[in-house]
């Protein structure tokens, strides 16, 4: 009775949803095997920029998980340390004043007069971590921000190569929007914390932002912009993205991996 049973159970099972695409690097194509990636359902990069730090309370426990849920081929994770918490004993060994304005201008463009940390900023437009950052709050985050790229009326494509960046698009006339090189380590990175409420606590940092360097403006059209430095230029273990933004932490409109 027990196999007979076992056998109807088998016969019912749900069979589990075949991939919407097999996400694999250039270098795999020849040895591809199917892991959890392969359910990815891949649609434009989208930019989600994480503001810690390492003497924040909340974010010791909170980071692994967000970095969790933001595994994901279709995000480009960057990292920010701020300055807020550097007077509680522990100073953030990567914390910059830039970050600090770069948080401070995102809350004042949505109309609010405090901020919080970890916080996630998906496309410059949509945030979370307050919740502690779990799948559902991250996933939650950036359908808002794909949400609102949707509405647009106008179209606009990124596209980097070793010597310059360039932008297509069917909007001829637009508000300035500055275009911006992010240069970050390409790494995750994991500090003990000596001093302050984490002391002896790990915190995790993915993909820490080293510099922003504008290299022009975008009012509409297409346009070309050499890049400062060339890819092969730069440091070992860095790597840099483009993205076009309007002003002082406005919205991402579009973002590419430099080559």
């Amino acid at each position: 009775m027990a196999s007979q049973l076992q056998t109807l159970l088998k016969l019912f099972k749900r069979k589990e949803a075949p991939p919407l695409a097999c996400y694999m690097t250039l270098d795999q194509d020849h040895n591809h095997v199917h892991t959890a990636a392969c359910f990815i359902d891949v649609q434009p990069l989208a930019v989600a920029e994480i503001f810690q730090s390492q003497g924040c309370k909340a974010c010791a426990p909170a980071m692994p998980t967000i970095l969790e849920a933001t595994q994901n081929p279709n995000l480009q994770v960057l990292t920010y340390d701020v300055t807020f918490f550097d007077h509680l004993g522990w100073e953030d060994t990567f914390a910059n004043a830039r970050w600090d304005a770069r948080l401070k201008n995102y809350v004042k463009k949505w109309g609010r007069n405090a901020l919080y940390t970890p916080m996630v900023v998906v496309n410059g437009v949509a945030d979370g971590g307050s919740a502690g950052g779990s799948k559902e709050e991250i996933d939650a985050v950036v359908q808002r921000a794909r949400d609102i790229a949707h509405v647009m009326d106008w179209h606009i494509h990124i596209d980097a190569n070793d010597t310059n960046v360039k932008i297509d698009s069917d909007k001829l006339e637009v508000a300035r929007h500055d275009v911006l090189v992010i240069v970050y380590e390409d790494k995750t990175e994991t500090i003990k914390i000596g001093k302050g409420p984490n002391k002896g606590k790990k915190v995790p940092h993915k993909n820490i932002v080293k510099d922003i360097v504008k290299i022009g403006d975008w009012t509409g059209g297409n346009m070309i912009y050499d890049l400062p430095v060339s890819p092969a230029q730069m440091a070992l273990g860095t790597a840099a993205i483009a993205i076009v933004q309007e002003p002082l932490s406005g919205p991402i409109v579009a973002v590419t991996k430099i080559i």
